[in-house]
């Protein structure tokens, strides 16, 4: 039992740091002006909106790294970063839903962001089964 417990302890902690390193690079890509797909359509890049891409991504990475410390002392964290993730599928369905790619020539976007939220949705569902019990 104990064992099983580990291994679902590191396997989070894996989850966890895949994550952090994941929202890094897009980090790192959008500060740039550059995305992590293998597509790039400059006419979407807007430096304001992009800087604002930037950050929210460098706070997913220290809520990634900091839970991935100790996921049981920081469960709480992790409940926001579940409901982050979330957050973040809900308002990319209202991006997929709301914007018409096409219009603004660039179909690729369309099929970026049906990949974000999918991926997130994955998180979600990886964090919300790996979380560990809240004692006490």
């Amino acid at each position: 039992m104990a064992s099983k417990i580990l291994n679902r302890s590191k396997l989070l902690k894996g989850v966890l740091l895949l994550g952090a390193l994941y929202f890094a690079v897009a980090a790192f890509a959008h500060f740039f002006g550059r995305t992590i797909f293998p597509f790039y359509d400059a006419s979407l890049y807007s430096p304001y909106h992009d800087t604002l891409i930037t950050l929210c991504d460098l706070i997913f990475v220290l809520l990634f790294l900091t839970v991935a410390k100790n996921p049981t002392k920081n469960v709480d964290t992790l409940d926001v970063m579940i409901v982050a993730l979330i957050l973040a599928v809900i308002f990319n369905l209202g991006i997929i839903w709301k914007i018409d790619f096409n219009l603004l020539g660039s179909s690729e976007k369309l099929f970026q962001t049906k990949v974000e939220t999918f991926l997130a949705v994955i998180w979600a569902i990886l964090l919300l089964v790996l979380r560990p019990k809240k004692s006490g």
